[in-house]
This record gives C-alpha cells, structure tokens and sequence, in this order.
C-alpha cells in the first residue's frame, strides 16, 4: 500500500469534520508535548532525591527550565516543590489527554454518520434502474458495515497520527538530553519498520477481501433468511448452511491472518524494544558515563515512547486493512449519486393537487437495453374509472405502470396527467398523489397504526379509520391485543397473509390517492380474501383512478375497461362481458386458467 489511499483518508475526513480536525491534531501535538514535559521533569526531582546533579546547567535545557518554573513559582528547590511541579505537569497532560479522546471520538461519530446520510441520500435518490442492477446485501452492507470500518479506519488513523507527533516529540525531548541515546533507538526503530514492512503490504489485501466477503454475506444470509420458509420445506438446510458456511469462512480466513499479523508485528517491536532499553543500560555506563537522572529519565522516555512506535506500527497496519472501506464507499456513493433522479421541489398545479387523476399515453415505447418492453402504447384511463392490465409474464404490464410512475425512462412517445406531460412535473409531488399496493406485502416491524401511516405520519387519526375501514381492516385491528398499536413482527409475520393485504391496501388508500396501482395485489390471496379486497376497489370507483395488474383474471371483472397485453403491446380493450363475448385473447386466458368452463 502506497500513502495514496491514506492520503485520501486524511482528505475525505478533513472534507467531512471541517476545520474541528485541526483542533484535534493540535490537541495531539499538545498532549505529546505536556506528556514529554511530564516526564523530562522528573530529572531535577531524582536529582533533588540524590540521583544525579543537583546542578541545573549539568543536566541541560529541560532540566534548566523546570528549576526556572520552581523559581517563577516562588518555591524553593525541594523535593516537594519539585514534586509538585512533576504533578502539574501530569495533571495537565491527563487534562489534554481527554478533551483529545472527547473530540476524537465526536468527530469519528460525526464522520460515520455523515457517510451514512449521504450513502442513504445516494441510494434512495436513485433512479428505479440503479436497484435493479445491485444486489441488495452490497447496499445493506455498504451502509452497516463498511460505514463502521470507516470509523475504524478514522479512529486507526488517529493512533497513528498520535504515535508519530508523539513520537517526534519525544525523540526531540531524548535527543536534548542525550543524543547519542536517541540516534541509537531511532536507528533501530527504523529496522523495525523495515522489518515489519510486508505485513503492512498483506493488509491492504486483507482488507479488500474483509470488504468483498462482507458483501457477499449480507446478500446470501439476507436471500435464505428470507426464503427460510422455502429451504425448510424443501428440506435444504444444508444447501444454505454451504453457502453461508463458505462465505464465512473465507471471511474467517482473512480475519485469522490479519489478527495474526497484528500479534506478529507486536512481537517483533517487543523484543526490539527491549534489546533496545538494555543496550541503552549498558552503552551509557560503559562508554558515555551519563548522569543517573538523565539516564533514568531518558530510559523511561524510551519506556514510553517504545510502545508508541509498536502502536504506529500496529496503527498502521490495522488502518490498512481498513483502507479499502474507503475506497468501497466513494465507489458506491459515486454510483449511486451517478445514477440520481431528477428531483423537482415544484408544487403541482391545482389540476392535479385533489381529486381523481385521468392519464393518457400517447405512442409510449420503453426499452430495457436493447429490448422493447413496451412499444407503442397509446390508452386514456379517465379519471375516477378502473383500468386492469392483463397478460402472460414478460408482457409489459408492470413496465407500462412503472412509466406511467416515472420509475423507468420513456424512450418515445409521451404520458400525461390531466393533461399535463409528466416530464414537466415534479415526480415527488406526483407520486405523493400515488397508492401502490404490491404483490408482495411490505411491512415493518412496527405498530399497525405506524405501517398504515408510514411515510405519511401527518394524516389525521380520522383518515387513519377511514382508510382502515375502506380496506376492511378495522374488524381484525379491533381483535389485537393492543389495537393500533400492536407489533406486526419482522415483515408482518404476526399476522395472516390476509390481514397483511389488508393493511398495506389501507396504507395504499390513505388519503384518498387520485391514482390507485394495485400490482398483482390479489394473486397470493385466498378466494374469501380476494374478493374482500375486488370489493374494496370497486367502492373506490369514482373516488379515484383504480388501475390493476392482474395474473389472476377473476380480480378483473369489476375493471370499467381490461387492456390484453402481449409482447409490450395492447393487443386488445375493453370491458369483460365484451372481451368474453368476443371470443379473442382474454378468453383464451380464462380458459387456460379455468379450463373446467
């Protein structure tokens, strides 16, 4: 690993905390600075106890300036006043030393969350496109895991920052009290560091593969979960513990080697360090007869100043292994701020703000790549009426409604609402006029009452009943234990699958909606649920636009117009005794799906 990727750090961080990380690194400086006083102090205090020169000019500059402060305290040269200026000195160390962690630890929370907003940002400003080409476990864990290896990666960053302005400082107190000493460990520091350089290298690898393997487990543990109700029916629970077991354990592997190296560099700088400390014992009585307090104090800055240069070095590595979280982050947010939706704060004309939305496709085509999903559609769907697309897989229903919704771009042709094109609206706004219920049933663990508000919390407690009573929900709400206010469990998996529909068809017509989608919304349901929720929408008829996708024909009759999709085309219209009598394509599809008729 080259500085390059640390550098970028240092960037990134400065350009997320501002001008607060400068405070920081001068707090650093500080505290390394009042904790080699600290500790140079101490000369004048062993002399004082009869271990060297009570002379202050034989043991230079540092020992000259603590019996300068003794003097312009007023106090004598004892021991106890020597002593209290060693005390000081620590109390002011120690005081540096916390408002230091306070301010690191704020600003690496700060940094941390502030990824973690604008990678939210990203994600759900996307155009549609963008989560339809990236796995779901790649998002997930770009948000919840590398955002903390992130902070790792900044709280790494400050040890190390630390240890090395700690380390200078140090090495300039030692050199002014024996410079020979210093040279002497600086010199065998570097060894170390060369030494030690190929695990730095091995880290970074590391840690590239700490960030592919995450991924890869978010997105296989967060696919079997989901399907646990699939791999216990089926009787694969050994398939998926495979899956998950192999990714876990090259995951283990990286770990394993990582942790290892970590203890492998501790090692080598422990012994080092102590090699070091006996030859300074030996080389300054044998050859450079040193005074004993300068030796003392030198010894125990070099005591000190030991670990530090273990901590860059570990420091070092650990923030190597975290460097490719960087990088991983700038990469998805990138991608997905690339990918943005134009967003428009514009409010809607007064035409479109209330009441039933009519929309109109005039000669619509969307390609999905080289395909055309959808080709040269062109249908009115009046306000207030109930239009049901129908038609085998790949048809382009669900394409056609994702265009009407502004989900995926137009590539000919136009949409209108009330008359007005929908380039020139603003999707939020219009999609705020919009009630979607899926196949597939989305609910949160949370209250009742939260899910039916969800997104939309300002409605009122009476538009909550209305919205539960239209969908046929209040009967089962009034029989839970707590009301509204009753936990639905992860996904909803405290209620019944029908009562599931029925909340997320309350949430859908909260508000009344001037347009209602209902995407196959019907297809998983029992026959009693089904027609609770056809007979639901048939009382919306008039009170707002009602458009349905349906595999499943028997949801369709109550439709004032069926539109027969094949191959991204309306192949035929119109209301279902006509389309039956006619004999044509809707017929076929009732006969293949009730043959018994």
């Amino acid at each position: 690993m080259g500085p390059k990727p640390f550098w970028r750090l240092l960037v990134d961080i400065r350009s997320v905390v501002g001008r607060k990380y400068w405070l920081y690194l001068g707090l650093v400086a500080l505290t390394g600075l009042m904790e080699g006083i600290s500790v140079a102090s101490v000369v004048p205090l062993l002399a004082a106890l009869g271990l060297g020169s009570t002379d202050p000019h034989s043991n230079g500059m540092l020992s000259r300036v603590a019996f300068a402060l003794v003097d312009r305290l007023g106090l004598q040269p004892t021991i106890p006043s020597l002593g209290m200026v060693v005390v000081l000195a620590l109390l002011l160390s120690s005081v540096l030393f916390l408002s230091q962690a306070y301010l690191g630890a704020s600003l690496q929370t700060t940094y941390v969350y502030v990824w973690q907003r604008r990678l939210v940002s990203g994600i759900f400003g996307a155009r549609w496109g963008y989560f339809l080409k990236h796995r779901q476990g790649d998002l997930v864990n770009a948000l919840v895991t590398e955002t903390q290896r992130l902070g790792g990666a900044f709280y790494q960053a400050g040890l190390l920052v630390t240890g090395v302005v700690h380390g200078v400082i140090f090495a300039v107190i030692a050199a002014v009290l024996s410079g020979a000493t210093t040279l002497f460990v600086m010199v065998g520091g570097a060894v170390l560091f060369v030494l030690t350089r190929p695990v730095i290298q091995r880290a970074y690898r590391v840690g590239t593969g700490i960030s592919r393997e995450n991924a890869a487990l978010q997105s296989a543990a967060g696919e079997l979960i989901a399907g646990a109700k699939l791999v216990k029916a089926t009787a694969t629970e050994l398939e998926a513990r495979r899956v998950i077991e192999g990714i876990a354990d090259r995951l283990r592997q990286h770990f394993q080697v990582n942790a290892f190296d970590i203890q492998a560099v501790k090692a080598v700088f422990d012994f080092g360090a102590a090699a070091m400390v006996a030859s300074i014992l030996i080389v300054n009585h044998a050859w450079l007869k040193s005074d004993p307090a300068t030796t003392l104090v030198v010894l125990a800055i070099f005591v000190r100043l030991m670990p530090k240069l273990t901590g860059v070095q570990q420091s070092l590595q650990s923030l190597t292994t975290s460097l490719s979280a960087v990088q991983f982050l700038n990469e998805t947010a990138r991608h997905a701020e690339s990918e943005a939706e134009a967003v428009s704060t514009a409010p809607l004309p007064s035409a479109l703000s209330a009441g039933p939305l009519e929309i109109s496709l005039h000669d619509v085509t969307v390609h999905y790549g080289s395909v055309a999903a959808v080709r040269d559609v062109s249908l009115r769907i009046p306000a207030g009426s109930c239009v049901a697309l129908v038609g085998g897989s790949g048809a382009g229903k669900s394409t056609l409604v994702d265009a009407v919704l502004g989900l995926v771009p137009v590539g000919s042709g136009e949409i209108r609402i009330n008359g007005v094109s929908l380039d020139s609206l603003s999707l939020t706004a219009i999609r705020q006029r919009v009630g979607y219920m899926g196949q597939e049933t989305v609910l949160y663990n949370s209250s009742v009452q939260d899910n039916v508000l969800w997104g939309r919390p300002a409605h009122s407690h009476e538009e909550l009943d209305a919205a539960v009573r239209v969908a046929g929900a209040d009967g089962f709400i009034s029989r839970l234990p707590k009301g509204y206010d009753t936990l639905v469990g992860d996904r909803g998996a405290l209620l019944s699958g029908g009562e599931r529909q029925r909340l997320a068809l309350a949430r859908a017509v909260l508000g009344s909606p001037g347009l209602l989608i209902l995407d196959e919304a019907t297809s998983a349901l029992d026959a009693e649920t089904e027609r609770m929720v056809t007979d639901a929408v048939a009382a919306f008829r008039g009170r707002m636009t009602v458009v349905m996708i349906a595999h499943r024909l028997s949801s369709v009759r109550i439709a004032d117009s069926i539109c027969v999709m094949e191959a991204g085309r309306i192949v035929e219209q119109g209301s279902w005794d006509e389309l039956m009598q006619r004999g044509g394509r809707l017929h076929q599809l009732w006969s293949l799906q009730h043959p018994e008729d």
